[in-house]
């Protein structure tokens, strides 16, 4: 048994996906707290505890920021 790489024999395919959910996932991670950060509609309140939520939960944060009902932008 050769124990030189853990990855040898997987298929280059699911090295390939694993790559791309990883780089998705950090980019929607990234999209989510930027977002929260510079949303002015957000009131102080609500800033952190989305900041809060996307920082200690990652990925899972950053889909219940995404998917959290969100108000339509004041009309001018």
């Amino acid at each position: 048994m050769n124990a030189s790489s853990s990855m040898e024999g997987a298929p280059i395919f699911l090295v390939v996906i694993l790559l791309l959910v990883g780089v998705v996932g950090w980019g929607l991670w990234l999209w989510s707290l930027i977002h929260c950060i510079r949303n002015r509609y957000l009131s102080d309140q609500n800033r952190l505890i989305g900041i809060v939520l996307i920082v200690a939960l990652s990925l899972l944060g950053s889909l219940v920021y995404l998917f959290l009902p969100r108000e339509r932008e004041l009309q001018r």
